[in-house]
């Protein structure tokens, strides 16, 4: 057991290790993770031993225990039932179908090719099941990809982490029971679950009757009523029952995550500066409890299990879980791909191998350096490739930038995104920003009037900028930034005053002032009833679009429209090349380059512009 001056020296070595590797990632895009595992095998024990894992003791696997249960919870807590309403139903699959085909891969890898008992195996499946918001943020705030593809990874990586931690809880339970009979080790394992769950219940109410009424008129408190809540409801129950700590987090989190209370939005930055030092914190601890024989320990058959993880598993749980989903093969290709596995992996691995490390030693390591194996290869493989595959498969987004998360900025995003556009927002406010992520937007929290906020939405990848704010001032300078900074051709803006119009304008920046507007409508209603209440009436209907392409698929340019394949409710209704409009018929003849005006269903313009668009589809 080590001194309270090796507590105080490895506490401090935690916390700087933690500001240094972050300064680091970021000015050397190495991915943070692979910095935490060297700087903490580095400074443990058979380094510099700044970190003193192996006199830690008890007190090792009780910071653990504590650090899983805030970063379950922290994941937990994400779960709106909203989120899992709007989800594809290749994130349901994947997190059902494909993560058994995960955990069924795992094992047959590692006691096929890693030769562990089959106990060890299965262990090894239910591990490396999880994704993780950790592993998978980074890597896509480097590598911009479609809408679908991002939510898609971003879904699983959040859903997964608290669901693999209870099935690694359970199996290792299972596994683990004091009785021989497996049905009796799955009643054991069953009756800490369910006490858990009630427990939690309890637990998540007990907390958001004390948030509603009890905490004062901060939001600083509210996050530390969570931080401290969490780690109460984690601590009693596995007093009560040992085990049973972590299944009453995970509950308690999705209860608190979907109720209303005091400071909700500020509540949610519960992910913030204290989370990401857990998260680091665990990281570096793990890493010191390493050996590098750990790692090597399996020779070849280590790097060859996790391969067959890569190159098999993960593919065949992709593919099958998104039959029929609405991706397109280079999506599905690339969530493929991409599958690191991140710190629930890491800490679940510990926890568990702590635990057995009496008991089969030898196992132990062999499990824990396959598992840490099979972080770092893909964390480094991964985040080495992601953006040449997304450059070769094509995913990279070409969408929509909105500027404001208003009631505007709702309703063009609602739109747009049912129209198969990928979309992007940018929102200040967190209420707001909750209310976008709704209409299935990716959503970016920040001032878009700042440079790094628009780099981080995607600036770059935006085919169009529009600005949807109630401020002229700072809708007129994201907008300017738009076009002289990140050489944005196409950028649009709502103006509250018309005064303001020729500064706009004397940008190139397309404006519209809704005052202006009505006026145009009203007079349209006078002078055009006819072809006003045609173009109006297809704008009500929630089904209905109009969307503007840009003829680029190279196969149908040349052919006549008679000879393509439209959508059944989808129509031409002009065709405009160079300065020229022309009105189409049966036999009129694409060229690329062509601006086509199509109108009909959301659903059967979205594909009539993919189609005739290839991968240069622009407007909507």
């Amino acid at each position: 057991m080590g001194s309270a001056h090796d507590l105080i020296v490895t506490a401090s070595a935690v916390l700087v290790a933690c500001v240094v590797v972050q300064v680091l990632a970021g000015r050397t895009k190495i991915p943070s993770i692979l910095l935490f595992l060297g700087a903490g095998v580095l400074l443990g024990p058979i380094g510099f031993g700044l970190i003193a894992s192996d006199k830690l003791g008890p007190t090792l696997e009780a910071a653990i225990k504590i650090s899983v249960a805030i970063i379950v919870f922290e994941g937990a807590f994400s779960l709106e039932w909203t989120y899992l309403r709007i989800v594809s139903k290749v994130v349901r699959n994947l997190i059902t179908l494909g993560a058994a085909i995960t955990v069924a891969g795992g094992a047959l890898a590692a006691h096929y090719i890693g030769e562990l008992s089959w106990e060890l195996a299965a262990l090894f499946g239910a591990l490396v099941m999880v994704t993780g918001p950790t592993a998978i943020g980074p890597l896509l705030q480097r590598v911009r990809v479609t809408g679908r593809a991002r939510a898609t990874l971003s879904g699983e990586g959040v859903i997964i982490d608290p669901i693999g931690a209870i099935v690694t809880l359970m199996l290792f339970e299972i596994l683990n029971a004091p009785d021989e009979s497996l049905r009796d080790g799955a009643v054991w394992a069953l009756q800490r679950i369910g006490f858990g769950a009630v427990s939690g219940v309890v637990g998540g109410l007990l907390l958001l009757l004390w948030m509603r009424r009890f905490v004062p008129a901060q939001g600083q408190v509210a996050r530390i009523s969570l931080l401290a809540g969490a780690v109460a409801i984690f601590a009693v129950n596995d007093s009560i029952m040992t085990e049973s700590g972590l299944t009453a987090v995970v509950v308690a989190a999705i209860l608190l995550g979907n109720a209303r209370f005091p400071h909700r939005e500020e509540a949610h930055q519960f992910k913030g500066d204290i989370t990401a030092i857990v998260i680091a914190s665990v990281y570096l601890l793990l890493a010191a409890t390493l050996h590098p024989e750990d790692l090597t320990r399996l020779g070849w058959r280590g790097p060859a299990t996790v391969l067959v993880m890569m190159a098999i598993a993960r593919p065949l749980a992709v593919f099958i879980s998104s039959i029929r989903s609405p991706l397109s093969w280079r999506e599905r290709t690339f969530v493929a791909a991409i599958g690191p596995r991140g710190v629930i992996a890491a800490s679940m691995a510990t926890f568990v191998t702590l635990r057995m490390r009496e008991t089969d030693p030898e196992g132990a390591a062999a499990l824990l350096g396959l598992v840490f194996l099979m972080i770092t290869m893909t964390i480094a493989v991964q985040a080495t490739y992601a953006d040449w595959i997304a450059n070769k498969l094509g995913v990279r987004p070409m969408g929509v930038l909105i500027v404001g998360g208003g009631r505007v900025g709702l309703m063009l995003a609602e739109r747009l995104v049912s129209a198969n556009e990928d979309v992007t927002i940018i929102e200040l406010d967190n209420e707001q920003a909750e209310l976008a992520r709704k209409t299935g937007a990716h959503v970016v929290i920040g001032d878009a009037t700042i440079p790094a906020v628009l780099e981080e939405a995607g600036i770059e990848y935006a085919s169009t900028v529009v600005a949807t704010t109630q401020s002229d001032k700072d809708n007129l300078l994201a907008c300017q930034l738009a076009r002289t900074r990140y050489s944005r051709e196409h950028v649009v803006s709502r103006v509250t005053d018309p005064e303001t119009l020729p500064s706009f304008q004397e940008l190139g920046i397309r404006a519209m002032n809704p005052a202006a507007a009505t006026a145009m409508i009203l007079s349209n209603l006078v002078r055009r009833p006819g072809i006003f209440s045609l173009l109006s009436g297809i704008a009500e209907q929630d089904d209905a679009d109009v969307s503007e392409v840009v003829v680029g698929n190279e196969e149908i340019a040349g052919k006549q429209l008679r000879e393509l394949d439209f959508p059944g409710d989808s129509l031409v209704l002009l065709i405009r090349r160079g300065g020229s409009r022309l009105i189409p018929h049966g036999g009129s003849t694409l060229a690329p380059g062509d601006v086509v005006t199509i109108v009909g269903t959301n659903g059967a313009t979205g594909k009539a512009a993919a189609m005739l668009a290839g991968r240069s589809r622009v407007g909507g």
